[in-house]
């Protein structure tokens, strides 16, 4: 797999800018045409917004991003004991976005000698405002890095490579030396940063800036007479850069998170100041990892790593204990072909804003639990199928009902789904994702098969049959997801009832292997249903039609 610092689109070389747009005929190395800034910065915006539209337009169609299985809903489910709910969750796959968004606009802007690094692709919609001090900057068509004639590039690439090598000897003074001392919470942050990271069991960690085409001749004439123009406002550059890293048994490849780094000096030849952090473009969906978000206190088991804010140290040992007592019974569960991983990152967070932060569901306002799947550090082509997830992220709600300390029953079912999730999300392929009805059912029949934990019914499904809604159909994702919460409830029940059928009418190993297959290939649904039952999909309906009648609401 191609390192992060050391690829550029379309087989380009690092040093090279590519060529001009395709059909143009200029010889390779040939000078551009000259071109206006407010022409370039046009060319740009419209190959952007053409990439964007088609991401769009994919994402809808499952085609690019590979969404949640569809818009995630909460459910409540009434419990045997009074008074005791049902916690909420759902499942995100959450793409590394060099892997996956980025892909397309690589494509699109290659051809117009626009970009040169698939992890930086223009979009500056989060980009803090530049502080009044700061003097202009040129941004690179390909959008996330900025140039300024007196910040070189092998500049910033040497403070990132120091930063590799300070994590890697444990050096916290060496960590944050590039750092303005005037920012001090920027000092502050990246000093907690440092103490997180030398706690987690990372098996391989770095810094690197991926590859970047520069800025063209004409660019830096436009910075040099804008600083100068500008003097004596001080000069500043951004770069991306890619934390990319792998844990220790949880992460089969390295992943990456992506980063902004802002660097500025006070004029040509001065010290140059790392200034602000923020998350790349495009790609933020990999930022904030857990130990960007606060002081954690990290908890290592056999099949768990539990991240806890230091606010709930006391309690950190004993979620531990749980979530692998968890783990082990979902391991014990499962009859299917060996499972990707069987190591675990779990992340418990100190308040409900840092969960929405994490898990981006703010608009779930009932979901306590997320299982967010990460692609491997590498470009994933369209029409690739093979290239699977890798490594998963359990964030959890601190703050939610499963944490009450008398609701145990709560927190085990939420741990034993979200982790469901995470076994064998490896099995999927990044552009592909298997039907809701397999993802949820499978994650959901851990916990209502495990006979320790006690489980009642789900009233609204009971109502859901007796009003004679119930389609004997299998849930769509439009009905899981349905703006109903009785039909979101009573299908995201179903989901459960079809494996659990399954398990209990042809085996779990057949259940399971089914669950594999489809998560592999989800085009081979109907073929796996076969092999695993010996029934079409119109007799399996039947019949699971008629278990559900029989077992309402259970």
């Amino acid at each position: 797999m191609p390192e992060a610092g050391g690829r550029t689109a379309g087989g380009a070389p690092s040093s090279e800018r590519p060529g001009s747009a395709a059909g143009s005929g200029s010889a390779k190395g040939a000078a551009p045409a000259e071109r206006s800034e407010a022409e370039r910065a046009a060319d740009a915006a419209a190959v952007i917004a053409r990439a964007e539209a088609v991401v769009a337009e994919a994402a809808g169609s499952g085609g690019l991003y590979t969404r949640p299985y569809g818009k995630p809903h909460s459910y409540l489910r009434d419990r045997s004991h009074p008074g005791e709910r049902r916690t909420k969750r759902r499942n995100m796959l959450v793409t590394v976005a060099a892997s996956i968004a980025t892909a397309l606009v690589v494509i699109l802007l290659v051809g117009t000698g626009m970009i040169g690094n698939p992890t930086d692709t223009g979009n500056t919609a989060d980009r803090p405002r530049q502080a009044a001090d700061d003097g202009p900057r040129v941004r690179a068509p390909a959008g996330g890095n900025t140039y300024h004639p007196d910040i070189p590039r092998r500049e910033m690439e040497a403070v990132i490579a120091d930063r590799s090598r300070a994590l890697a000897g444990r050096n916290a003074d060496a960590f944050v030396a590039p750092i303005d001392p005037a920012a001090t919470n920027l000092l502050a942050e990246q000093r907690r940063l440092f103490a997180n990271l030398t706690q987690i069991p990372f098996a391989e960690s770095r810094y690197v800036a991926p590859a970047d085409p520069g800025p063209t001749p004409s660019d830096l004439e436009t910075a040099a007479a804008q600083a100068t123009a500008a003097a004596p406002s001080r000069p500043t550059a951004d770069i991306v850069v890619s934390f990319v890293h792998r844990v220790e048994g949880t992460d089969p490849q390295p992943v990456a998170e992506n980063y902004r780094w802002t660097f500025a000096r006070a004029s040509a030849g001065a010290p140059l100041w790392l200034i602000a952090v923020s998350a790349a473009p495009y790609v933020s969906v990999t930022y904030p990892m857990p130990w960007d978000q606060a002081a954690l206190v990290v908890e290592q088991r056999p099949h768990v790593v539990l991240f806890a804010s230091v606010s709930h140290k006391s309690k950190a040992s004993g979620w531990a204990d749980k979530a692998e007592t968890a783990a082990q019974r979902d391991l014990a569960a499962w009859r299917g072909p060996q499972l990707p991983v069987t190591r675990f990152l779990v992340y418990v967070t100190p308040d409900r804003r840092t969960f929405n932060e994490m898990s981006e569901s703010r608009e779930l306002a009932n979901a306590d639990g997320v299982c967010a799947s990460l692609a491997p550090n590498t470009v994933v082509p369209l029409g690739d199928k093979t290239t699977r997830w890798t490594g998963c992220r359990v964030f959890l709600d601190g703050a939610g009902e499963a944490f009450d300390t008398r609701n145990d029953t709560g927190f085990m079912s939420l741990v034993e789904h979200e982790l469901g999730h995470a076994m064998v999300a490896g099995f999927a392929a990044v552009r592909a994702q298997p039907p809701t009805w397999v993802a949820e059912g499978f994650a959901e029949s851990l916990p209502w098969s495990d006979p320790r934990l006690s489980n009642g019914h789900v009233e609204a499904v009971r109502e859901h049959l007796a009003d004679g809604k119930f389609t004997g159909r299998l849930p769509t994702d439009a009905d899981v997801y349905s703006p109903d919460p009785d039909t979101a409830a009573a299908s995201y029940h179903y989901a459960m009832q079809a494996i659990r059928y399954m398990a209990k009418e042809f085996g779990a190993d057949k259940a399971h292997t089914f669950v594999a297959e489809v998560y592999r290939d989800p085009s081979r649904l109907d073929a796996a249903l076969t092999a695993a039952t010996g029934l079409d999909r119109v007799t399996f309906e039947q019949k699971w039609s008629a278990y559900v009648k029989r077992n309402p609401g259970s």
